[in-house]
C-alpha cells in the first residue's frame, strides 16, 4: 500500500456502497485496530485490539459500518455507523501509528523495573544534537515526575530498554512510514511483546520536527512524551485532553489526570 493509502478522499459512505474509496477506509480501520490485521500483532495488542469480523473488500458492509462506530465512539464522535464528514475530518489528522485498543492500562504491558535505560539510533537532522536530546529528557521528564520512574540516557552499546530512532518509510519494524502530514511517530509496549522491538520509539524523518513555541513543525516533546506512554505499557487514551489521546493538534507538553492515573496504575507514584 502507498502513503496514506488508507485515508478515504471522500465522505458520505452508506451500506451497499462499493469501490476503491471503501477499501481506503477499510485499510485505514484495519490500521488502527478496528478489523483484523498483521499490524496488531506487531505491536503487541491483538487481543486488545477493537476487531471485528472481516468485512467484504471494497464494499460498506455490516462488519464495516460496525467498525466506523467504534472508532466513533473511540474518538469521541456521534456514533452513526456513517463515514459522514466529521469522522472523515479525525481520520485525516496526524496522528500516532500504535492501534487503538479497547483498554487504556493493559495489564501485563509493563517494565519490570523502575530505572528505565534509553539510547539513541539514528537522530533528526531538524534539531541541533544537544536540543533534540534535551527535549527527549523533557519528555521522559513528564512521567518522571508523575511516577516511581527514572529515565537514564545510556550509549548505543550498552543494551538499552527503549532505543529512540528518526527513520523514514520502511524501517524494519514492519509498519513502514507514510512521509509527511499523517502517521507522526509509534512505540512498542514493554517486554514481553514485540520482540526485539519492545520499548522502542521511532519517529518520522519526513516529518519536520520543532521545539518552537507555537510550533513551526510538529512538536517534538509533545509526540515523544506520547509514544513513550507506550515505551512504558499504556495505550491510547479515549480523553481528548490527555496526551495518550492519539490524534496530534498541537503542543501539548502536560499530562491530564487520565495519564496520570494511567502511569501511576502501571508503577505507583
Amino acid at each position: 500500500m502507498q502513503p496514506k493509502d488508507y485515508i478515504p478522499t471522500s465522505a458520505g459512505f452508506q451500506l451497499g456502497d462499493e469501490g476503491g474509496n471503501v477499501e481506503r477506509l477499510q485499510a485505514y480501520l484495519m490500521k488502527y485496530g478496528y478489523i483484523e490485521s498483521p499490524v496488531l500483532d506487531t505491536f503487541g495488542v491483538k487481543e486488545e485490539a477493537m476487531t471485528i469480523e472481516a468485512p467484504t473488500p471494497g464494499v460498506y458492509d455490516e462488519s464495516t459500518k460496525k467498525a466506523v462506530e467504534r472508532f466513533q465512539e473511540f474518538a469521541g464522535l456521534a456514533v452513526t455507523g456513517r463515514l459522514d464528514e466529521e469522522t472523515l475530518s479525525m481520520m485525516e489528522r496526524p496522528r500516532c501509528g500504535f492501534p487503538d485498543t479497547a483498554n487504556f492500562v493493559v495489564d501485563g504491558r509493563k517494565w519490570d523495573h523502575t530505572n528505565i535505560r534509553y539510547s539513541f539510533g539514528e537522530l533528526s537532522p531538524d534539531l541541533p544534537a544537544n536540543q533534540l536530546r534535551q527535549a527527549i529528557r523533557d519528555a521522559f521528564g513528564l512521567w518522571e515526575a508523575a511516577s516511581s520512574l527514572t529515565f537514564q540516557e545510556v550509549g548505543a552499546q550498552d543494551n538499552a530498554d527503549i532505543v529512540i530512532r528518526f527513520v523514514a518509510g520502511e524501517h524494519g519494524d514492519g509498519d513502514g512510514f507514510d512521509g509527511a502530514g499523517h502517521v507522526l511517530a509509534h512505540a512498542f509496549f514493554p517486554p514481553p511483546n514485540a520482540g526485539n522491538l519492545a520499548g522502542d520509539a521511532h519517529f518520522d524523518e519526513d516529518e519536520t520536527w520543532s521545539l518552537d513555541i507555537p510550533a513551526s513543525g510538529t512538536d517534538l516533546i509533545t509526540v515523544a512524551a506520547h509514544e513513550f506512554g507506550h515505551s512504558l505499557g499504556l495505550a491510547h487514551s479515549q480523553v481528548e485532553d490527555a496526551l495518550m489521546f492519539p490524534f496530534y493538534d498541537g503542543p501539548n507538553r502536560r499530562l491530564h489526570d487520565d495519564d496520570v492515573a494511567g502511569i501511576r496504575q502501571l508503577y505507583g507514584q
